[in-house]
């Protein structure tokens, strides 16, 4: 199989580029940005207090491991590379015969996406019942994060119409991402203030 036909692109009609030169596209890399460097605050605060980073402080591992997804999603976010695996998988579809039946691959493909994001989040959960709220809270957001990238790979026709679809003038995918970044963002920065507040000890009696 190769990875380019008639288009002119380096993978179809994908090539390297700004895939997204627009203003909420633009305010989308800088809330990954903003997300990536508060989960790095958060894991850099844990590392320090605790002095744990070989790897028993589940905690710490999870915000370095958040921040850094975070920023790699950020640089795709304009390298556009979803759309790279959707023309491979459109070129694979005609070289191998079923392009015309792809509704169905799309739709299976979209299934089993949703089942594995719900019980990999209910994984996470009970894999992180014993961290606070906030690191629960930032999990989910980063499941529902790579799940949206992951369906809007998929370039199923309703699914494209649904995210071009407007809300108050908003488009779905905008409120969509950004909404799944805000909730990685403000658990963070919950769990950066939590962690400047001092304890209270209680007073000793006399």
């Amino acid at each position: 199989m190769t990875l380019s036909d008639d288009s002119v692109g380096w993978i179809g009609s994908w090539s390297p580029g700004i895939g997204d030169p627009t203003v909420a596209g633009w305010t989308t890399v800088v809330l990954y940005v903003a997300a990536a460097w508060s989960c790095y605050r958060v894991a850099k605060t844990i590392g320090r207090r605790s002095g744990a980073r070989d790897g028993r402080n589940r905690e710490f591992w999870l915000w370095a491991i958040f921040s850094a997804l975070l920023a790699a999603l950020g640089l795709n976010k304009q390298l556009d590379m979803q759309t790279a695996l959707t023309e491979i998988g459109r070129i694979m579809a005609r070289q191998e015969g079923w392009y015309e039946r792809r509704a169905i691959v799309q739709k299976d493909f979209i299934a089993i996406l949703c089942a594995s994001g719900a019980t990999l989040a209910v994984l996470m959960l009970i894999l992180l019942r014993r961290l606070g709220g906030f690191a629960k809270t930032a999990a989910l957001g980063m499941c529902f994060i790579g799940l949206f990238v992951l369906v809007r790979a998929s370039s199923f026709h309703k699914v494209d119409r649904f995210l071009g679809s407007r809300l108050v003038h908003l488009r779905m995918n905008w409120i969509l991402e950004m909404g799944g970044i805000a909730v990685v963002l403000l658990a963070a920065l919950g769990r950066l203030h939590v962690s400047k507040v001092p304890v209270q000890r209680p007073a000793r009696s006399g």
